[in-house]
């Protein structure tokens, strides 16, 4: 979902996730970092059970990768 708005008053900062494959998180994190990204994580999430990274678009959205990992890790 995309919103464009002409006014730029005060609007509160979104989380995004997106769905990666669990043998790309690792790498995706990589290539972020070697771009200069911030990143926070690898986490994993036990109670889903999946594995994330977080990091900030240039507005100051939080993203998220996620992904869904087997549950005999």
């Amino acid at each position: 979902m995309v919103v464009l708005q002409e006014n730029k008053g005060e609007w509160p900062t979104l989380h995004f996730a997106f769905t990666v494959e669990e043998k790309d998180i690792e790498q995706s994190a990589k290539i972020l970092k070697e771009h200069g990204v911030e990143i926070d994580g690898p986490y994993f999430h036990e109670w889903m059970p999946a594995k994330s990274v977080y990091f900030k678009d240039p507005d100051g959205h939080e993203l998220e990768l996620c992904a869904t990992v087997s549950k005999s890790q």
